[in-house]
């Protein structure tokens, strides 16, 4: 999995950043409305309407973040959040 981050959409121009940080928001947002909330990355592209780049960029970005953790199958919201 490539590692995108925020710094890596900055550099392609400020409207993709704003994107990104747009949608980092929004994943943030459905974790944290719903704390059981269990999604692959396929799954998490469909609901928030994402390209897989997009995607993988945002759950890379939350787990580095210690936001969400990525088990062998899906994406969920850190114990500690």
């Amino acid at each position: 999995m490539e590692h995108t981050t925020l710094a890596t959409f900055a550099d392609v121009n400020t409207g993709a950043a704003e994107t990104f940080a747009r949608a980092l928001r929004r994943a943030q947002g459905e974790f944290m409305e719903m704390p059981g909330l269990q999604l692959t990355e396929a799954q998490a592209a469909r609901l928030w309407s994402f390209d897989s780049r997009l995607c993988s960029a945002v759950l890379t970005a939350l787990v580095e973040s210690r936001f969400l953790i990525r088990s062998r199958y899906a994406f969920s919201r850190a114990e500690s959040v």
